[in-house]
């Protein structure tokens, strides 16, 4: 009878143990789940963080540079924006069992500082007070955000979690000892040491205004394998190299081609190819790069005779990076004296060999064409005596820039330091109005322009 009992409960067992197990996978599944959600909602805040007060140090230092009321304005309204996202990023951190208050403090400051500053009467010019103010908050930050670097080359180095940090902080029984949390009370306590700002009674960059809407005609609509023809002959390829040509998605400023070349079992070329005219925006070999043989003036050299021999007009170097076993350096065609903004090139240049591996070519693609250029009516002098006193001028050009309204407009070009910090700054040269200022970064290996 016992025998007959356990023969009818045994399917009975054996289905509840198979749901139980399955309801265990399931709750164990949505556990996991939940706490990947929570990780990736964790550092994408704090990488939030860290791009924001790279951006708020960038801003006050533009603030120190600036002179005029135009771009003053837009300059502080940025900052109190860049502060009041940092804040928030630090909300959505799991720093709420320590003391953090210090950090937050000094985040509301700025923002507090470059409010009362842009809401004042415009026509009041910054006092020396107010450049003070702003020389420290800009020093803080530098600080701040070297700190911040810090606990991001250890979180990607060493793959750390917040969750781990969250679970320390929340275990009053046991002792902290984690990357993340000891990085925030270093941060902290740097940030308590700063001196108290007394308040009294009171990125957009350059590249960022050129229109994407191209302003010249590019020429004929053409067929696939007729794209497929000028690519070989861009590239120097001869014979039957088999090259895929693709229509690119929508969404893009103006129709192209996708362009796929296989090189050997090595790597393959990509480029982007404009419908009309058949005109190259973009390219990349995507090829291994060897030890470095050639440095970044040999390859700077070989990068202006590959434009030469691709048709492009004199183009001068404004600028180089080095990123891994590469140089990245940004080209500018020259007229008459006059920097041509608008019609920037981006080449990349490989060290092993010196071959030209990248090119980012769409503003030259888009906007390059016969002008009637300008002549400056402000002297030189004129246009260096409405800089701030505190710029020392390092080197200076005529330079065609898109302006606010991106109507291309005629300026001196300054390049100029204040303390340790190098920035460009643009007056226009025809009524002295200062279009612009960047500040140069400073950056790392490896973090050259993307391709």
């Amino acid at each position: 009878m016992y025998r007959r009992v356990a023969a009818a409960l045994a399917p009975v067992l054996l289905a509840a143990l198979v749901v139980s197990g399955f309801w265990g996978y399931r709750e164990h599944r949505q556990k996991q789940a939940l706490l990947i959600k929570t990780e990736n909602q964790y550092q994408r805040a704090f990488h939030d963080l860290t791009t924001h007060v790279d951006q708020l140090q960038d801003e006050l230092g533009k603030a120190m540079a600036i002179n005029s009321v135009r771009q003053r304005t837009p300059c502080l309204t940025n900052i109190w924006r860049l502060a009041f996202a940092a804040q928030a990023d630090v909300g959505q951190l799991p720093l709420t069992l320590m003391p953090f208050h210090k950090t937050q403090e000094f985040l509301n400051n700025i923002g507090r500082l470059s409010y009362q500053l842009g809401v004042r009467d415009p026509q009041t010019p910054l006092s020396d007070r107010d450049w003070t103010q702003l020389r420290s908050l800009y020093a803080q930050a530098v600080q701040v955000e070297g700190e911040l670097r810090k606990v991001q080359g250890n979180i990607l180095s060493h793959n750390l979690r917040w969750m781990d940090a969250e679970m320390a902080l929340s275990d009053q029984h046991k002792k902290i000892d984690n990357q993340i949390i000891d990085g925030f009370q270093a941060l902290e306590k740097q940030v308590t040491e700063f001196p108290e700002v007394s308040f009294g009674p009171t990125q957009r960059t350059l590249e960022a205004r050129i229109q994407e809407q191209p302003v010249r005609d590019l020429g004929p609509e053409m067929s696939p394998d007729r794209v497929a023809d000028k690519v070989k002959q861009f590239l120097g390829r001869k014979g039957k190299t088999e090259v895929r040509v693709q229509e690119s998605g929508k969404g893009g400023v103006l129709p192209t081609y996708s362009v796929t070349l296989q090189e050997g079992a090595s790597g393959r070329v990509y480029l982007d190819v404009t419908k009309k005219g058949g005109h190259v925006v973009w390219y990349m070999d995507d090829r291994p790069v060897g030890a470095e043989r050639i440095d970044l003036a040999e390859a700077a050299s070989k990068a202006q005779s590959w434009l030469r021999a691709h048709g492009y007009p004199v183009m001068e170097m404004i600028q180089g990076d080095q990123t891994d076993q590469t140089g990245v350096f940004e080209f500018v065609p020259v007229e008459r004296g006059i920097r041509l903004y608008p019609d920037k090139v981006l080449v990349k240049v490989a060290l092993d060999n010196g071959e030209v591996v990248g090119l980012s070519a769409k503003d030259y693609v888009y906007h390059h064409r016969p002008r009637s250029l300008p002549s400056p009516r402000l002297t030189l002098e004129q246009a260096k005596a409405r800089l701030s006193p505190h710029v020392t001028v390092q080197e200076h050009h005529l330079a065609l820039i898109p302006n606010e309204e991106k109507r291309e407009v005629l300026a001196y070009e300054f390049l100029g330091t204040i303390e340790n910090d190098t920035y460009r700054i643009y007056i226009n040269a025809l009524n002295g109005d200062e279009e612009g200022v960047e500040k140069m970064r400073k950056e790392p290996p490896g973090s050259a322009q993307s391709w």
